[in-house]
């Protein structure tokens, strides 16, 4: 990737997250969240009446008027306070926009909450822009109809849409690791399935920025969980995740490979999570749109283009700032996103840490995926850690040897019994480093093996005896 000057657009990014900044540090963002959680509390203590009255009185009733004129106006404070407003229910506690919302335990509303989603496989709401009565009885209405037994949560995006209701987006259940938690063992499968939900919700998040709505890292921070609640997701890295785009697919190596640099780094969960959902955001820049015309009496509006790559990181940031109040996840995922195309030695400064962690995944990317010259995995970390101290921050790159392995992920290998595999898995011990877990692509004889025969190569009695190059864009040295 080649160095870019900075432009009007980078900075102007800069200043705004400088803005950002120094309002955060003048206490701004405390008095946001105090105002958060004082009208957070009100909208769910009324959206949880009127849960509760649909099931004793009729909606058209008049005794509905004034509990939906209060609970849209609630609504309204929080919109005026934060853009989109963000209701998630975990394990019985209720946030809104990241801040915890404080109810009265006695009443249990908190967790009633929780499972009036749940019956609808919800862990939380996303309201884009706020109804009017009419759209908030739609919603109440079809919240509290019977779930559908087998697709819940679509069935319930079905009614909301038929009665007009498409500025709402409906977010699965999900829960926090907490620091220190041990990961619980997982299936083949259930992190399979992990990387394919990753996958769709990059798809969607850019999708909803492409569409003018206001960025929502809670699903994302969802994604993340799993991912290093698992194997950190590196099978992302030769696998292709079920009805994913190339987009989605790129984002999520990157997203997979910075978790294991800052695993490597010895980073605490909690930054881990902030690093996988700025990776999850870097390339939210392609969603904004150049030399848009707006719509006119007579003539529709047209949507222009994605900005080129010199402009994107920047476009990306813009994108992160809409995002109301000055909380540290919001700048760390803002200046991220700004700094993952810079240099280790930009003459601008030092770029911050996630951005120089991000730099180097783009590169290790690029190198192994994206060019037109593609290398094989173990040249590509040779030409990353030939250009460190200067394009790329030389601490990360050595990370990213010390968790890829000597023959990362995706390395195609001849061994001494004429056998080729396919790294597919990173090292789980030190002792490892060089003897990776392979799939058989060819067996001794040459033919092709379609088995998925898995072979062990720090037990197996086989030596290594070449490093296959990709041939060409779309093929491989197995043939």
């Amino acid at each position: 990737m080649s160095e870019v000057p900075l432009d009007g657009a980078m900075d102007e990014s800069a200043q705004q997250l400088g803005k950002a900044l120094d309002r955060a540090r003048m206490g701004e963002d405390r008095d946001l969240a105090a105002r958060v959680r004082e009208a957070g509390e009100r909208f769910v203590r009324q959206l949880f009446g009127c849960l509760r009255m649909v099931r004793l009185h009729d909606l058209e009733n008049a005794a509905f008027e004034r509990p939906l004129t209060e609970v849209c106006q609630s609504l309204g404070e929080l919109n005026e306070l934060l853009g989109a407003v963000h209701l998630v229910v975990v394990e019985g506690q209720v946030y809104v926009n990241d801040v915890r919302v404080r109810l009265d335990e006695r009443q249990d509303t908190g967790p009633a909450l929780g499972r009036e989603l749940a019956r609808h496989d919800l862990g939380g709401l996303s309201f884009h822009e706020v109804p009017d009565l009419a759209g908030m009885r739609v919603f109440i209405a079809a919240f509290a109809s019977e779930p559908d037994p087998d697709r819940p949560r679509l069935a319930l995006r079905d009614k909301l849409r038929a009665g007009g209701m498409d500025r709402l987006d409906l977010v699965g259940a999900f829960r926090f690791r907490v620091t220190g938690e041990e990961n619980t063992v997982r299936g083949a499968k259930d992190e399979e399935r992990s990387r394919d939900r990753a996958a769709t919700l990059v798809d969607a998040s850019v999708d909803s920025l492409g569409q003018d709505r206001m960025p929502n890292p809670l699903p994302l921070r969802r994604a993340v969980t799993e991912l290093l609640e698992g194997s950190g997701g590196s099978e992302a890295l030769t696998d292709e995740p079920a009805h994913s785009t190339p987009y989605s697919r790129h984002v999520l190596r990157v997203s997979v490979l910075a978790l294991l640099i800052g695993r490597e780094l010895g980073l605490s969960d909690e930054s881990l999570q902030d690093l996988g959902v700025s990776a999850m955001f870097h390339d939210v820049g392609y969603a904004a749109r150049e030399g848009a015309v707006s719509a006119a009496p007579g003539r529709a509006a047209e949507p222009g283009f994605a900005p080129p790559f010199e402009r994107h990181a920047a476009a990306g940031a813009r994108l992160l700032l809409r995002q109301r109040g000055f909380h540290e996840s919001k700048i760390l995922r803002a200046l991220a996103t700004l700094h993952h195309t810079w240099r280790f030695d930009d003459p601008r400064g030092r770029p911050s840490l996630f951005g120089r962690i991000l730099h180097v995944c783009e590169g290790y990317e690029s190198l192994v995926q994206l060019s037109p010259e593609r290398v094989s995995p173990p040249r590509a970390l040779a030409s990353l850690q030939a250009e460190a101290g200067g394009r790329y921050d030389p601490i990360c790159v050595q990370a990213l040897i010390n968790a890829l392995g000597l023959y990362p992920p995706g390395t195609q290998l001849r061994l001494s019994d004429g056998r080729v595999v396919e790294a597919f898995a990173v090292p789980k011990r030190p002792e490892d480093w060089a003897a990776p877990v392979c799939r058989v692509l060819r067996g001794a004889d040459g033919r092709r093996e379609s088995s998925g025969q898995i072979v062990d190569l720090s037990i197996d009695p086989a030596e290594i005896v070449a490093v296959l190059e990709p041939r060409a864009r779309g093929g491989a040295g197995a043939g």
